[in-house]
C-alpha cells in the first residue's frame, strides 16, 4: 500500500508538471533595482521585487542579488513591478505600474524613493466602505478616520489637515499628470478639506494613542438617525465633520467639530469619503503659512486638466504631506494611482462597496504595552484590508509580515 501511494503521488507530480509545461510559457525577466541617488551602497542583495499580474492579480516575487539584480517566472501579460528594503532608517520602495512582459520585452528597471522612519502621525484605520441597513439600502454616515501617533513624543493636532484627492476613482489614469505622464507634484483636493483648530498646543495627542474622526459621532447602531446594522459605535469619537452650511448635515454636540476649510461641492451635505476607495492625506501648511490667505489665494487652485467644468481644486505639494494611503478598487484592471510613490508605493482594498469592512495598518511590535505601527510609506505592506472596524481598539498581539 505504502509503495502504491509512492507511485500516484509520483505520477500525480508528473501529470501536474506536464500540465504547467503544456499552459502557459513561462520566460525569466530581469528586475534591476536602482537605488535613489546620493544613496551608495556595495552590497543590495535581499531586496525583495514582486510582480502582480494586472489581470488575475497572481503575484511572484524574488530577491535580489548583490549587483540589484532578481530574476522572476512570469508567463505573458501586463504587472506591477515594485521593490521594497526597509533598513534601520529608511524605507525604500519603487513601482512600476504597467510593465508588458512576452518573448521581446525580457527585462526592466525599477528606481526605488528613500523615506525617513522617524515616528509621527499615521492612519491607525480608515472605515470608508459603508454599511447595509436590515432592509438593505446603503447606508454611509458611520465612515471613521483613526490618527495615531507613532512616535514616543506629544504630537500636537493643532493645524493638522486631511483631505481627499480627486479622481475619486481609482479605475482610470488621474489626469493630473505633467508633460511626460508623471504625477504633478501638487495633489488635487476634492469634496471638503478640514483642519484641526488650535493656535499650536492645544490638542495634544500623546506618544502610542489615537484619536477617531468620525463623519458623524454618535452610536449608529442604537441611534434613531443610525443604523442597527453599522459595524460601529462611534458615540466616542473625539472629534467629527459637519458640513454646518448645508443645513442638513447633523451636529452632534458632545463631539467636537473640525473647522472646514473650502470645498468643491456647496451641494453636498455630508463629508463622504468615495466608498469605492479614495486616496486620503495628512498634511500640513509650512510654518508661518496663514490657512485663510492661502484658501483665499486663487493662485493654489486649479481646474482639472482636460476637463471643461470649471470647479476649483485647492492644490497641496506633496512636500507637505505627513501621511497618506492610497485606496483603490479590489478590481485589479482599476487600481490606477494617485499618489506619488514616496508618498505610498503601494495601495490597500476591500472586498466591495457598503460591506461593513475597513483597512487597518498592521502592528510590526509591541513593548512595554506600547502598539509601533508598520510605516514604510507602502500601504500593500503596511495594511491590511478587509477588516472588521475596531475604533479606539488597538491590537494586542503583532502582525504577521
Amino acid at each position: 500500500m505504502k509503495k502504491f501511494l509512492t507511485f500516484a503521488i509520483v505520477l500525480a507530480g508528473i501529470f501536474l508538471a506536464s500540465c504547467q509545461e503544456e499552459g502557459a510559457k513561462l520566460y525569466d525577466f530581469l528586475v534591476k533595482v536602482n537605488y535613489p541617488e546620493g544613496y551608495v551602497y556595495t552590497d543590495m542583495s535581499g531586496i525583495k521585487v514582486s510582480a502582480v499580474n494586472n489581470l488575475t492579480s497572481r503575484e511572484d516575487s524574488a530577491r535580489t542579488d548583490a549587483n540589484g539584480y532578481a530574476t522572476l517566472r512570469l508567463d505573458a501579460g501586463s504587472y506591477k513591478i515594485s521593490a521594497t528594503l526597509v533598513t534601520d532608517e529608511f524605507a525604500f520602495n519603487g513601482i512600476e505600474g504597467s510593465v508588458t512582459v512576452n518573448e521581446t520585452v525580457l527585462s526592466c528597471e525599477v528606481s526605488l524613493v528613500a523615506v525617513s522612519l522617524e515616528g509621527g502621525l499615521v492612519f491607525k484605520e480608515i472605515y470608508y466602505t459603508g454599511s447595509r441597513t436590515p432592509s438593505s439600502t446603503t447606508y454611509y454616515a458611520d465612515q471613521f478616520w483613526e490618527i495615531y501617533n507613532n512616535s514616543d513624543e506629544v504630537m500636537y493636532l493643532d493645524g493638522l489637515c486631511i483631505g481627499l484627492l480627486d479622481p475619486t476613482s481609482s479605475a482610470s489614469a488621474s489626469p493630473w499628470v505633467k508633460t511626460g505622464g508623471a504625477l504633478m507634484d501638487s495633489l488635487p483636493l476634492v469634496f471638503h478639506t478640514w483642519m484641526w483648530p488650535g493656535t499650536g498646543q492645544q490638542y495634544p495627542l500623546a506618544a502610542r494613542t489615537s484619536i477617531v474622526l468620525a463623519q458623524d459621532g454618535i452610536n449608529h447602531q442604537t441611534d434613531p438617525a443610525g443604523n442597527p446594522s453599522s459595524p460601529v459605535n462611534l458615540a466616542a469619537a473625539q472629534w467629527e465633520t459637519y458640513v454646518s452650511s448645508s443645513g442638513k448635515d447633523t451636529d452632534t454636540p458632545a463631539v467636537p467639530n473640525l473647522q472646514l476649510i473650502t470645498t468643491t461641492s456647496t451641494t453636498m451635505f455630508d463629508w463622504l469619503s468615495s466608498v469605492f476607495g479614495q486616496s486620503v492625506i495628512l498634511y500640513r501648511l509650512p510654518t508661518g503659512t496663514d490657512y485663510a490667505s492661502f484658501a483665499s489665494n486663487p493662485l493654489n487652485f486649479r481646474t482639472k486638466p482636460g476637463s471643461t467644468s470649471t470647479t476649483q481644486y485647492m492644490m497641496v505639494d506633496k512636500r507637505w504631506v505627513i501621511d497618506a494611503v492610497e485606496l483603490v478598487q479590489a478590481d485589479p484592471t482599476k487600481q490606477y494611482k494617485r499618489l506619488h510613490t514616496e508618498l505610498d508605493a503601494g495601495f490597500v482594498y476591500c472586498s466591495g462597496t457598503y460591506v461593513s469592512k475597513s483597512v487597518r495598518r498592521k502592528v510590526d511590535k509591541i513593548i512595554s504595552g506600547k502598539v509601533f505601527y508598520k510605516d514604510t510609506n507602502n500601504s500593500s505592506n503596511d495594511f491590511l484590508g478587509e477588516q472588521t472596524p475596531t475604533p479606539f481598539v488597538h491590537p494586542s498581539v503583532v502582525d504577521a509580515r
